[in-house]
């Protein structure tokens, strides 16, 4: 049986909500992911960095924030790939821009809301 072919519209009907629920798994890779960026800039010395968060041991947090970040990536990235790659007329630079922006963004705004 041959697969089925999407149009674009069905894709991102599908895309952005799921999306937006992979956003909550993915909640705690994206705080690892901007401690290491506070971390990788404070020891740039671009921002001043809080000794406590270095000396309390950010570096094994960092390394599991790493895998966890990268286990996230690869899940988000393979269930879009299921009904992404059924689309020949789906602009997918746009597509996969727009994956990124709303699983990161929501995160992003919750931990620095709070």
């Amino acid at each position: 049986m041959p697969r089925r072919e999407l149009r674009p519209h069905q894709v991102w009907l599908i895309g952005v909500p799921l999306n937006l629920l992979l956003a909550i798994p993915a909640a705690y890779p994206v705080a690892f992911a901007m401690l290491a960026a506070q971390v990788l800039a404070g020891e740039l010395g671009w921002v001043p960095i809080d000794p406590t968060v270095v000396d309390d041991g950010a570096g094994f947090v960092i390394g599991l924030g790493v895998v966890s970040a990268l286990f996230a990536g690869l899940v988000v990235a393979g269930l879009n790939a299921l009904f992404a790659f059924r689309a020949p007329q789906l602009k997918a630079g746009w597509y996969w821009l727009a994956v990124a922006l709303l699983v990161v963004v929501p995160d992003v705004l919750y931990w620095t809301n709070r």
